[in-house]
Formats: C-alpha cells, sequence, structure tokens
C-alpha cells in the first residue's frame, strides 16, 4: 500500500538532532546522569508499574499466588488422603470429626518475573522532534527495570536490534546493569532491507521461554504487527502472563503534513522524497489510513485483554507513565 510505504519513507530520515548542531549516532540514548534521574523516578512514583493479574510459577519463594500446590504458606483446601501423602500433613482434627483422613493442601506464593521486549529495530530509529523512538521507548523500559529491583523482582528482556538479544530473568545487580546498558547503547541508522527479527517471531519466543505468571511489557512501534496474524499469539501470552503494550510513534506517522514541500532522506537509496502537504486529497487518505491502521491495533489489543497506551517523541517518559497509570486505574 502507497501509504505504508510512505510511513517506511517517513521513518528512513535516521538521524537525531542535537542542541549543539551534531548528529548524536554513537552515543548512548541515555547516559549515566540520565539513569540515575530515571532511578531516582522509578524510586519516587506513588504507584507500582508492575500489576500482576496471573499466577506464578517461578522458583522462587515470593509474596504472589502460585500454580504449585503443596507445603506452602497458604491453607487451599483438604482433600481425600492419597497413598504416600506425608502424615505430617493429615488433618487429624477432620479425621476426629469424620473418622475419615485427609490431607492439608497448601498454596505456595511464589515471586514472579518482569520481563520487557524493547523494540529499537530500524523503524524505531527514527525522529522528527525531540527524540528518537526507540530513545522514548528505551528510557519507559529501564524505569520498568528500576521499578523490578526496588520490589526485589528477578527482571529480564528481549531487546530487539538487528537480532532479537535475549537476557534471561536475575535478581542480581550486575544482570539489571547489563540489561539496562542493553537497553539505552547507542542507536545507529540500521538498513531496512536487512534481516530483522519481526515482532510476531518475537511473540512466540515469549510464549515459549517464559515461566507463567511473569509481568511482560511490550515497546514498540508495532509497524509490522497484523491484528489479523497477531490475535492469536498476543491471547495466548495473555492467558498466561500479565501483558502491557506501549506504542511510540513519532507525530508525523500520525498526521501528514500540512503545508508546504517537505524533503525527507531515504536512508536505503541516498534518494529525497517530496511530499506536498497541500493536497488535502492525500491529507484524507492519509489520516484515514492511520486511523483505521491505529483503530485495528488498539481492538485487537482490546480483543486480548492488553491494556494498550500510545506516546509520542513529543512526551517525556512521566507523561508517559502518568498516561499508563490513568489507564490502569481506569480498567
Amino acid at each position: 500500500m502507497v501509504f505504508r510505504s510512505l510511513i517506511e519513507k517517513l521513518s528512513r530520515r535516521y538521524r537525531q538532532w542535537r542542541p549543539d548542531g551534531a548528529f548524536a549516532l554513537q552515543e548512548p540514548l541515555v547516559d549515566a546522569k540520565g539513569l540515575d534521574e530515571l532511578a531516582g523516578y522509578a524510586r519516587s512514583l506513588p504507584w507500582s508499574l508492575l500489576d500482576f493479574r496471573r499466577p506464578a510459577t517461578h522458583p522462587l519463594i515470593g509474596e504472589t499466588r502460585s500454580l504449585h500446590r503443596g507445603q506452602g504458606f497458604e491453607f487451599e483446601e483438604n482433600r481425600a488422603y492419597q497413598a504416600g501423602d506425608a502424615p505430617r500433613l493429615l488433618n487429624w482434627r477432620l479425621y476426629a470429626r469424620t473418622g475419615e483422613l485427609h490431607t492439608k493442601v497448601f498454596t505456595e506464593e511464589r515471586r514472579p518475573q518482569v520481563f520487557l521486549l524493547l523494540d529499537r529495530r530500524a523503524t524505531m530509529r527514527f525522529g522528527t522532534r525531540r527524540q528518537l523512538k526507540a530513545a522514548l521507548a528505551s528510557r519507559i523500559a529501564v524505569c520498568h527495570a528500576y521499578q523490578a529491583r526496588q520490589q526485589a523482582l528477578a527482571v529480564g528482556g528481549l531487546v530487539l536490534n538487528r537480532e532479537a538479544e535475549w537476557h534471561a530473568a536475575a535478581l542480581g545487580e550486575v544482570s539489571l546493569q547489563h540489561l539496562v546498558q542493553s537497553m539505552v547503547s547507542a542507536c545507529p541508522p540500521l538498513p531496512f532491507e536487512g534481516n530483522q527479527p519481526h515482532i510476531e517471531a518475537c511473540l512466540r519466543m515469549l510464549i515459549q521461554r517464559l515461566p507463567a505468571g511473569c509481568f511482560v511489557l511490550l515497546v514498540s512501534d508495532f509497524q509490522d504487527l497484523d491484528p489479523s496474524t497477531a490475535m492469536p499469539l498476543l491471547q495466548q501470552l495473555a492467558e498466561r502472563h500479565t501483558v502491557r503494550a506501549i506504542q511510540i510513534q513519532d507525530p508525523i506517522e500520525q498526521t501528514f503534513p500540512a503545508s508546504g514541500d517537505f524533503l525527507i532522506e531515504d536512508g536505503a537509496s541516498d534518494q529525497v522524497l517530496r511530499i506536498d502537504g497541500r493536497d488535502r486529497l492525500q491529507q484524507r487518505l492519509y489520516r484515514s489510513y492511520v486511523g483505521d491502521r491505529q483503530a485495528r491495533l488498539a481492538d485487537g489489543f482490546k480483543a486480548c485483554g492488553i491494556p494498550f497506551n500510545g506516546c509520542t517523541t513529543l512526551d517525556d517518559v512521566e507523561a508517559c507513565l502518568a498516561g499508563v497509570d490513568a489507564a490502569s486505574h481506569g480498567d
């Protein structure tokens, strides 16, 4: 489709302009001072970004209800005695009343995991206002990682660049810093035509590899997610985990430029794309295409019970997370 192609071409304007006039291609998206500020902001939030709605099956004992049943912290039920049950678990008081042997069953409490899917592929390395899409996405993911550390939860991630980089969930500070550095590392241009991990393949990876009961955050522009084919995957993920999706866009991807001619660099062909922002028919067609696609995305996530929030590169991380909190309280 012509407008899909246009969005991709708009996104080929890779470079992030700094106030001093230099192109920031090889510098981290967030420097050490910025990471300290994000850590402080995550600590100061009066609400938790991590909302677990599924029972956990992780090996670490904790405060969240688990699918595991046996001897644990919270009494679940009495069941009829079965050969091999430990005598210490027999309910002797119930036996005294009924004359029948019953075994006490407990629900163990397990500490869940936090897992962050962060998209840093070619279309995320784009921004016409304030910052790259990948920069805002990284800040959002880092805040979630720091809150996980604050709550003593294991945190891992899947960072999408030219390849998918898997970080197993862990509690250690070294593992956390390795994940954070991967999320905020420099974002030089990537060719659109190169092989990059597809979002649906990454969803399958999460379904296959994550233990049930995780908090899973998806941060992407979701440009290659087709709701019609991704719905079964999103549904499977939502049935096993607490999932939240945050979409990052640039304003120019939402609204066709409204005045004058715009020259956009095509990073793949080194050509310049001229867009006539005065063509009202093109403006209407573009708005219709973008609106229809956004509606299909929102409906797809909603049908799977996954909260879906949107931010733009004009927003800061505080505004984005405040919007997520407002949406959570509205659920």
